[in-house]
Order: structure tokens, then C-alpha cells, then sequence
């Protein structure tokens, strides 16, 4: 639900006539969400559909449900000075893109803010079930037999074999072509280790099997998000032993778990239903029965196992 994902565009007031006559006073103050110590009714809703005219009514009544019962508990953690900030971040990310990114996604300047407070807040309640739950022992050990720590080497990409092995061969050649290689490639030294996202997976394993000064053979990525290949070379100029102590690297491990849990959508469909449940979260308009059964199901399921 970032800036930047595809979301499903429908206009929100077309789902809206599944409530008869709303437009009365006695219909605008009926109740479509309970739970502990608020309601949504329908005066919210439409309120909400006028902010985010283009967003599907069940993310609106999504949003207005997570909103509220995220900041019950993180209200304090996600400050109007926290949110402004991450607002101008993105800003400045996208430049001159920024309004057409938001435009894809049915959202304008004005309602961002909003809408990015309410991200924080589910994100601020997924980081703390991570804190509370996953940074076992065992989940511990097992980030720490996949870890490399940080490694300093040339890592250079050719768009063709062909042109990858030329440029290997004559870096191999001596210690004119190695020179010349350095130099040639001097932006692309870079520090990483196994957490990095900006460096392929493949080129990682070969380059952590290099000792100081060896270069690897001509390594082939595909991008998952391109399908383009590229071609690798990689020359290593510090590498480094993790050694046998965990505990000196546990911060990068939990960072490790963390960015995992995050991207599990079963793990954080688990932590919303528990947030649901927790508030007794209660659907009383029968035209959105189901609006929260995708976390609840899964919730279900993955217990169950």
C-alpha cells in the first residue's frame, strides 16, 4: 500500500448505493464499523470518499478501521513531525514525478499526508509484534548461517558475456590491466554485505568466496523486475570472516529478520487480525461483510498449521 505499488483504482462513491438512502440524516449517522471506543459510521465514510475520490470504498472503511485502532497504541509514536518528514522524504524522492505518482494512485498532495500517517501507524504496529516475537534465538541462528558481514570490492556490470570476459581477460592480464581496471572502474568500488539490496544475490555468493585481490569469473544476473541480464565482474579488495560470535553482529541479524517478517504477508495479515480482534472490531453493514476476511483467513490458516 506504498507510493509506488499498483492499487486497483474505483470510484469510491459507486460502492457507496449498497447503503439505501444515506443521503437522509438518520442514514448518515448509522453505524457500518464497531469496535472498542469508536464507530465508523456512514458520515465518515463519505467524508473520507471526498478526501480519496478515487480510492475503493472497502480500503476507505480499511484505512478508517486501521487508523484508528493503530494509533490507540502508536499515536504517540507517529508524530505530526514524524509524518511531515517521511512526506518530504518521498517528495524529494520522486522530484518533479512526485504529483504524477500520486495521481496514479488516486491520491493529491493534500490527502498524502494523511494517508502516509496511516501507513506509519500499521507499520509501527508490524515493527513492534517483530520486536516482541521474532527476535528468537532460533530465528537468530538461522540469519546468522546465511550472513556475511560487509566486504569492499569492484563490482562491475557489462550488458554482454562476450564484453564481461574482454574486460576480465585483460584485468587478469597483469598488473598494467588490473591498474587500468581500478581506475576505469573506480565509482563502482562499493562496501556491502548479505543484507544489501543493491547487489544481486549471485554476485554476492561469488564475491564472499574471493580472497583480497582475486577476481571472479564472469558472473550472469537476471533482474526480477527488468528480466534483463547483466553480466558481472567482480574484484575483491577487502573481504572479511564473520567469525563465531553472533552476538557482535545481532543487530544486523535482527535487521535481517525484520526486513523478512515485513515482507511476509501472512506474518503481518497475523498481526492486523490480532489488532481486529484486540479492539473487537465488528462489521455491521452487511454490503461489507467481508471487508477484513482476507487478514482474518489467513490469520486462521497460518495458525492452524
Amino acid at each position: 500500500k506504498k507510493l509506488g505499488l499498483v492499487m486497483t483504482t474505483v470510484f469510491a462513491g459507486a460502492a457507496l448505493v449498497t447503503l439505501s438512502g444515506c443521503s437522509s440524516s438518520d442514514s448518515a449517522s448509522k453505524d457500518i464499523i464497531t469496535m472498542k471506543g469508536d464507530t465508523i459510521r456512514v458520515s465518515d465514510l463519505y467524508k473520507e470518499a471526498k478526501q480519496f475520490p478515487s480510492q475503493p470504498t472497502n480500503t476507505l472503511l480499511q484505512n478508517l478501521t486501521f487508523d484508528k485502532i493503530f494509533a490507540k497504541d502508536f499515536g504517540k509514536e507517529v508524530t505530526d513531525k514524524d509524518v511531515s518528514k517521511k512526506v518530504k522524504s518521498i517528495k524529494d524522492q520522486y522530484g518533479s514525478q512526485f504529483s504524477s505518482a500520486l495521481q496514479q494512485q488516486g491520491l493529491t498532495e493534500a490527502s498524502f499526508t494523511p494517508y502516509m500517517r496511516t501507513q506509519m501507524l500499521e507499520q509501527a504496529a508490524i515493527d513492534h509484534e517483530i520486536k516482541e516475537t521474532q527476535y528468537t534465538d532460533a530465528n537468530l541462528k538461522k540469519a546468522w548461517e546465511s550472513y556475511h558481514p560487509d566486504v569492499t570490492a569492484y563490482v562491475v556490470s557489462e550488458t554482454s558475456k562476450d564484453a564481461a570476459t574482454k574486460a576480465l581477460d585483460a584485468a587478469k592480464k597483469d598488473d598494467a590491466g588490473k591498474a587500468s581496471f581500478e581506475k576505469t572502474n573506480a565509482e563502482s568500488k562499493v562496501t556491502f554485505n548479505s543484507t544489501s539490496t543493491s547487489v544481486p544475490t549471485e554476485v554476492q555468493t561469488a564475491a564472499f568466496k574471493l580472497k583480497n585481490g582475486e577476481f571472479s569469473d564472469v558472473i550472469e544476473s537476471t533482474s526480477s523486475s527488468t528480466g534483463a541480464t547483466s553480466y558481472y565482474i567482480v574484484e575483491m579488495v577487502k573481504t572479511s570472516e564473520k567469525g563465531t560470535d553472533m552476538n557482535k553482529y545481532k543487530k544486523e541479524l535482527q535487521n535481517v529478520i525484520k526486513t523478512e517478517k515485513e515482507q511476509d504477508t501472512t506474518f503481518v495479515s497475523g498481526v492486523i487480525a490480532k489488532y481486529l480482534k484486540k479492539n473487537n472490531v465488528t462489521v455491521k453493514e452487511s454490503a461489507f461483510a467481508s471487508l477484513f476476511s482476507q487478514f482474518t483467513q489467513t490469520s486462521s490458516s497460518s495458525s492452524s498449521k
